[in-house]
């Protein structure tokens, strides 16, 4: 076989390589829809004191793998330990002031009890007396009906002066009788009158103390709210670890002041990434949540991540911008827009875990799966 014949063979073998290759290519194109405009994304949490204070002890060191609840800062809390000692000092004292104040209701209730007591038996006094009253002014009316018979009888002769006497003296007797019977009714009256005013005094003084407990219960809240805040804030000085990942970009020394909301580091997530990937609008004609996506991470050459596509973003990315774009102003130049859609990884593969938030990352949508 002469060159020529078989240069003619070669290159027909290498167009028909390029063409085989050539319509692969094509057929692939055809059912995908791919971009290089896309990076892995991850929850990057900010780790944020709630409480102001100087660093006392840092406990992790730069791209550190921890897990939630772990200690990272200490803050010095001599401060909070003191405001906590002064929280539980004040409501020991509001409780003691609330068990004052019930002593002395239970004492005035006592008392009330006391005098109700007395106010009965003065009652009961006035009730006889009066009765002695009853009975003396019956004695001192019939003692004065005999004194006016024997007083005619007696001018008429018809009565001895001796029987007379008699008769005048039993009625001064039930007069005197009288006048004590109505005088120990006067002090009777007096003495209930005396235990009502005593009674009433002493229920005045039990709503008042009443009113005092009432107060008192709502200091003794009040303190147990200050205790319970004084705790709170003095468990801020420890600070944890939000969830579980790596920590990176401390920004704080030992003994530095830091104030709360102040952000101190990050922890990286690891256990939710996904990949957001930036399509041109005229790729979007086809693709829907469900589908298989093939990715290539740039920094694993060769290794692929299978993931499928989860939701599209609300708005462009141009609209979520600083300075969103305004094409009522000026001269209008048409630009393809491009669509931030979520891309939802498996986690089961081996490159998951070597994968970080940033990477650069070729994705490749299948429009047919």
């Amino acid at each position: 076989m002469d060159k020529k014949t078989l240069f003619r063979v070669g290159g027909v073998i290498v167009l028909a390589i390029a063409l085989f290759f050539g319509y692969s290519e094509f057929r692939y194109l055809q059912r995908h829809e791919t971009t290089d405009d896309a990076q892995v994304d991850g929850d990057v949490n900010p780790v944020i004191p709630k409480a102001s204070g100087y660093v006392k002890e840092i406990r992790f060191k730069d791209n550190q793998p921890v897990k939630e609840g772990d200690t990272l800062f200490v803050l010095d809390d001599a401060d909070y330990r003191i405001r906590l000692e002064q929280a539980e000092a004040a409501l020991q004292s509001s409780l003691a002031a609330a068990g004052v104040s019930r002593s002395q209701v239970a004492v005035a209730s006592a008392t009330i009890q006391s005098s109700e007591a007395s106010v009965q038996t003065a009652r009961n006094q006035v009730a006889t007396a009066q009765a002695n009253v009853t009975a003396a002014q019956a004695r001192a009316r019939k003692a004065n009906q005999d004194f006016e018979r024997y007083s005619r009888l007696l001018a008429e002769k018809t009565v001895p002066q001796q029987q007379f006497d008699a008769v005048q003296a039993e009625r001064d007797a039930a007069q005197a009788q009288l006048q004590a019977a109505q005088a120990q009714l006067q002090t009777a009256q007096s003495q209930v009158a005396a235990a009502g005013t005593q009674t009433g005094v002493t229920s005045s003084q039990r709503r008042a103390t009443e009113g005092q407990i009432t107060v008192a219960q709502a200091a003794i809240k009040q303190r147990q709210a200050d205790l319970e805040m004084a705790k709170l804030q003095l468990s801020y000085t420890v600070i944890k670890a939000p969830v579980s990942g790596v920590v990176s970009k401390r920004s704080v020394q030992i003994g530095q002041l830091v104030q709360a909301g102040q952000a101190v580091c990050s922890v990286v997530g690891n256990s939710n990434l996904w990949v957001t990937a930036n399509f041109k609008e005229t790729q979007l004609k086809q693709m829907q949540p469900g589908q298989t996506v093939d990715i290539d991470v740039d920094a694993f050459g060769g290794e692929k991540l299978v993931g499928h596509v989860g939701s599209f973003a609300g708005a462009t990315g141009a609209k979520f911008s600083l300075l969103p774009p305004d094409n009522a102003t000026g001269n209008y130049v048409k630009v393809v827009q491009r669509i931030p859609v979520r891309i939802e990884l498996e986690k089961n593969s081996p490159l998951y875990a070597k994968i970080r938030p940033g990477m650069s990352v070729t994705v490749a949508v299948d429009l047919q799966k």
